[in-house]
């Protein structure tokens, strides 16, 4: 089971990057329940996506994060 304290532990870090790792969970926009294990810089180091089709295939991005900006609040 899933709780709030276990997406503010850190569960290591990047192979890549060296970022903090992060528990996630979110509702995806078909309503399937998605968890995953990445940095705050984008890179997973798995997903699960549950209730989902299982005939359904995902390809994983080898990129997911190709921009982030920030803007200055009025």
């Amino acid at each position: 089971m899933f709780t709030s304290q276990d997406s503010m532990k850190i569960h290591g870090h990047c192979n890549r990057c060296k970022a903090p790792i992060f528990l996630n969970q979110c509702t995806d926009w078909y309503g399937n329940t998605v968890l995953s294990l990445n940095c705050w810089n984008g890179h997973y180091k798995w997903i699960e996506i549950e209730d989902i089709d299982k005939e359904f295939r995902i390809e994983p991005e080898k990129n997911l994060v190709t921009y982030i900006g920030f803007f200055d609040a009025p």
